[in-house]
């Protein structure tokens, strides 16, 4: 299973209203909180944090197949500057981050020895769906050099919980993939 999330802070920045009351409540735990307050550039504590619970629970759905809204559940911990662990009801999932000044990348995994392909591009179009199809593009003709299948037989259809599967000649390919795209940057792994 994989997942991951990106999040442009720019355009995050005039979209969000995270500082309002009740809002760091309903999404982050207790010590989660305590870490957004502890930290020097709290947008991007919010953010990342925000990352991790987006990529692990994109994990967690490929891997249950059932989707829910109950970020509070998703708990997450700060191992190192830019990896975490996330925990859903018992699964554990390990994350990996780009923290930059434009966006936050983050991976999720629940093994982190397991090999992953990833790229973050951006991607400034002027619709979602043209970003969107912009994506899919970049991900199929790279996934196309890395197993060597012509691009023109590959597709990506999405699952009853919206999840994305690559497709080879009309045959699901066993292949975990996750797609993100946020603002100005899109992002994909596999």
């Amino acid at each position: 299973m994989i997942g991951n999330d990106i999040v442009d802070l720019t355009y995050i920045k005039r979209i969000s209203h995270w500082e309002k009351p009740g809002f760091l409540d309903k999404v982050f735990t207790v010590s989660e909180q305590a870490l957004i307050h502890e930290a020097k550039n709290r947008h991007q504590a919010v953010w990342w944090l925000w990352s991790l619970k987006e990529a692990a629970y994109k994990c967690n759905v490929q891997q249950f197949g059932e989707r829910f809204f109950n970020p509070k559940c998703i708990e997450c911990q700060r191992l190192s500057e830019s990896c975490g662990m996330v925990t859903i009801n018992d699964s554990v999932y390990t994350t990996t981050s780009q923290l930059h000044t434009d966006y936050i990348y983050t991976i999720a995994t629940q093994d982190h020895r397991e090999k992953v392909h990833s790229s973050v591009f951006t991607s400034e179009m002027p619709s979602y769906q043209k970003q969107s199809e912009f994506l899919k593009i970049q991900v199929l003709k790279s996934f196309s050099k890395v197993v060597d299948l012509d691009v023109k037989n590959l597709t990506i259809e999405k699952t009853e919980t919206g999840m994305p599967e690559i497709y080879h000649a009309s045959r699901k390919l066993p292949i975990h993939l996750s797609l993100t795209h946020c603002g100005r940057f899109s992002g994909f792994v596999f």
